[in-house]
């Protein structure tokens, strides 16, 4: 055979038409598109995973260790929780939220810091911008409170060895939750659902069902779900301004540690063991917030339009670069 006749051979005759590929069943159209599995499924599947590492390692692994059993058992037994619980089981459930992220990440072959936590920002500069606005927002909200008359400072609840020990022990506890709430609902979920359903969907629904749980605190309600809602809201907003979660988790760490250990009131209907002051509130539930503490007062919402505001002029959206 000559080599003309050989390449003849290797290819179609002139004009007939290539063979049409064959065409995916109804099954795999299901599950797959165009970049792979398809967003609903994923999402699906980190819940899965994050909610079988949950039972077996919070719900049932740590119970069964005494000490971590008692811990668990008195934080439950009341409204009062505990930086040894916080840094526990916040602590475990942010590594568990961690690995399940990783284990998607291998799934999908996308690195670790695709999903909002790139390691080269890790408590960097936007993580400390972040806990300084958060720590603002804080203070404004309880200055407007007690400029109402509904907020008393009182004096120190703790000093010394006390106050230091407390004082250390909270801030870690608190970065924790600030990493493990952001990253399941701000970190692989919203990046997920945004790929299937666009971001702002996303955000809105991921932010419902971030409210959503804080209904099960003691003494929470609608109103401070909704300022959680709310919260989430910004939260998603920050990450579109900055591309990634480190301001939010530094101002969510910072806030909470400011309502909770320095200002001392209720947190989601919760009171903190070892905190700064002896607070009080007084007057009508729209000002204080009564049970739930601040997040279930008028003012949260206020303080809250003026930090959407500001945050838009601060972090300006960046212009797209024109199309080359």
């Amino acid at each position: 055979m000559t080599r003309d006749s050989e390449a003849r051979g290797s290819v179609m005759p002139a004009g007939e038409p290539l063979p049409a590929a064959p065409k995916p069943s109804m099954l795999r159209e299901l599950f797959v598109g165009p970049d792979g599995i398809r967003a609903g499924w994923r999402l699906l599947i980190f819940v899965a995973i994050f909610a079988a590492l949950e039972l077996s390692v919070i719900q049932r692994g740590l119970r069964l260790i005494p000490g971590l059993a008692e811990i668990a058992k008195q934080a439950q037994s009341g409204n009062v929780i505990t930086p040894r619980f916080t840094l526990v089981f916040d602590g475990a459930a942010f590594a568990i939220t961690l690995l399940t992220t990783w284990i998607m990440g291998r799934i999908e072959k996308r690195p670790l810091g695709t999903y909002g936590t790139p390691a080269q920002g890790i408590f960097g500069k936007l993580f400390w911008q972040g806990a300084a606005w958060g720590l603002a927002f804080e203070t404004v909200e309880i200055l407007a409170i007690f400029a109402f008359g509904g907020f008393s400072f009182g004096g120190l609840a703790l000093a010394g060895a006390a106050l230091v020990k407390y004082a250390i022990l909270w801030a870690i506890a608190f970065v924790l939750v600030g990493l493990f709430e952001e990253s399941l609902f701000r970190g692989y979920a919203q990046y997920t659902l945004g790929s299937g359903v666009g971001f702002w969907p996303a955000a809105f629904i991921l932010s419902g069902l971030f409210g959503g749980t804080h209904l099960g605190n003691p003494n929470e309600g609608w109103v401070g779900a909704l300022s959680v809602f709310a919260f989430g809201l910004f939260g998603c907003f920050v990450l579109r301004r900055t591309g990634n979660l480190w301001f939010i988790i530094g101002f969510h760490a910072a806030g909470d540690y400011a309502e909770t250990f320095i200002y001392s009131t209720p947190d989601s209907g919760l009171l903190a063991e070892g905190h700064l002051l002896n607070s009080s509130f007084h007057g009508p539930r729209w000002l204080t917030g009564g049970s739930i503490g601040p997040e279930g007062s008028v003012m949260v919402f206020v303080v809250f339009s003026l930090c959407f505001a500001l945050f838009n002029w601060a972090y300006p959206a960046k212009k797209s670069s024109p199309a080359g």
